[in-house]
């Protein structure tokens, strides 16, 4: 497969390990690369500067409570274009802080398509 863009680097704020490691690869099968990760919004702000980003991908629910939505409107004002990776999409649809949503359990083809909304 030849790409004609560069790949993206993609960071993911996610507590499960499990979904991490599925979308990584998902990621990466794609093409892109991954960028990193965080179980929690305190974690991210101590870590995000140690990764250069394109888009973040973000879950509703961390390991330091229901607080995506904030680490989402956060990393907007770094200048960092976010999509919401959850199952709560009514919850998501709260907050406007995101480019878009995936839906959880996580679809490549919907991935490749939302990843595309961090090059607009």
């Amino acid at each position: 497969m030849t790409h004609d863009v560069a790949p993206l680097r993609i960071f993911y704020l996610e507590d499960n390990p499990l979904i991490i490691f599925h979308v990584e690869a998902m990621i990466e099968d794609l093409g892109h690369i991954f960028a990193g990760s965080a179980d929690s919004f305190s974690e991210l702000k101590q870590i995000i500067n140690a990764h250069e980003i394109d888009g973040a991908l973000v879950d509703i629910d961390l390991a330091d409570g229901r607080t995506g939505p904030t680490a989402a409107a956060w990393l907007r004002e770094q200048g960092i274009p976010v999509l919401f990776v959850t199952g709560q999409e009514t919850i998501a649809a709260e907050y406007g802080a995101a480019l878009g949503l995936v839906r959880k359990p996580v679809a490549a083809a919907d991935l490749a398509d939302k990843l595309e909304l961090f090059r607009r």
